[in-house]
């Protein structure tokens, strides 16, 4: 019977044991081995950037030269330059510090195969940017921006912001 019982309570404190050692090296490999606080983040959505209260203002656009973009939803917009916070990506810390404090971002279905890429020529226009996403010293575009769209599907498209 005493064997029994000490058998049954070392299982017990060996798996409350495994658990916690489980979440400390999941921890270690995930959220802290990514390092996600120090990066800058961005949002994919304009209700998740108002969430967050980054939301600057929404820009014009015009999608122009197109072809089979059927279903294609985009919706540009500009928004606060983030970090996530040290312990989870719900704290957001306004990047103040940055040369560049705002970003180019938008909002649209990922669910279709098509990328999006500024135009070289219209990477001058923009403060900072890479192929994707742009960045702005101020919270306004000075030029009107384009947007090259090209799909899996022959979609094909350019989508002027301003």
């Amino acid at each position: 019977m005493k064997k029994g019982t000490i058998i049954f309570i070392g299982i017990v404190v060996l798996c409350i044991f495994l658990y916690y050692a489980f979440g400390v090296f999941s921890s270690s490999v995930g959220w802290y081995g990514y390092q996600k606080w120090k990066y800058r983040g961005g949002t994919t959505t304009i209700k998740e950037a108002k969430q967050r209260k980054v939301f600057v203002k929404e820009l014009e656009y015009k999608i122009v030269d197109s072809a089979n973009l059927n279903g294609f939803y985009f919706k540009p917009y500009i928004e606060k330059g983030f970090k996530y916070g040290y312990h989870s990506m719900e704290d957001t810390r306004i990047d103040n510090f940055s040369n560049y404090p705002y970003n180019l971002s938008y909002e649209r279905n990922k669910n279709d195969s098509i990328s999006l890429d500024i135009f070289s020529d219209d990477k001058k226009k923009l403060d900072s940017c890479d192929v994707v996403w742009g960045y702005l010293k101020q919270p306004y575009l000075q030029d009107t921006i384009r947007i090259k769209i090209n799909g899996a599907g022959n979609q094909k498209g350019i989508i002027k912001i301003w």
